[in-house]
């Protein structure tokens, strides 16, 4: 089970390092190796992002699927 503060700080964490990446993307790329690198930085956050909410989901469908009816027609 994951602990949604947890979840909800590592994202949040995830997020500030994304924008820190675009603002360097902004001012502070001068080759195109420095491009391409942030840019894959963008993307395996982002990926990690939505793992992140999948699983979330993921529980959260399987809790909500735990505490629903036992009686089923």
């Amino acid at each position: 089970m994951l602990d949604y503060r947890t979840v909800e700080d590592v994202k949040r964490f995830i997020n500030k390092q994304i924008a820190k990446i675009k603002d360097d993307l902004c001012y502070g790329i001068d080759t195109m190796e420095k491009l391409h690198y942030s840019r894959g930085q963008i993307r395996a956050l982002e990926a990690l992002l939505q793992d992140l909410n999948d699983l979330l989901k993921k529980e959260n469908d399987d809790d909500d699927d735990d505490s629903g009816d036992s009686f089923k027609s």
